[in-house]
């Protein structure tokens, strides 16, 4: 949902090939003196206690990343979700909730 505004994109286009532990989020829409991925990652941190990776090597500057390895279960995940989704929207950056699209999808694979 957040790519749709193209603030965001899929690091890995497959669902199928991303990695189980950790989510690498691309930021091309997030650019410029206080909007980029690091500034979003230290207002997530400073005011919400959440931590996301910063972007690795060639993702340097250009990205963040979301742990999901231990002892993480789906909310969790969606908590980390929300505090990137408020803080995006704190920045100014639009995008459509992917916490809401979080919650759809958990509740169809919850479905008795």
């Amino acid at each position: 949902a957040w790519a749709e505004s193209g603030a965001v994109a899929f690091n890995v286009e497959d669902p199928a090939a991303r990695s189980d532990v950790v989510t690498t989020i691309l930021t091309p829409g997030l650019t410029g003196a206080g909007n980029g991925p690091d500034d979003l990652r230290a207002l997530c941190h400073a005011r919400m206690g959440v931590v996301l990776g910063m972007g690795i090597g060639q993702f340097g500057g250009r990205a963040f990343r979301i742990g999901h390895m231990g002892h993480v279960n789906a909310p969790m995940i969606m908590g980390v979700l929300g505090a990137a989704e408020a803080g995006m929207g704190a920045m100014g950056i639009e995008v459509r909730s992917g916490l809401a699209a979080a919650a759809e999808t958990m509740a169809r694979a919850i479905r008795p």
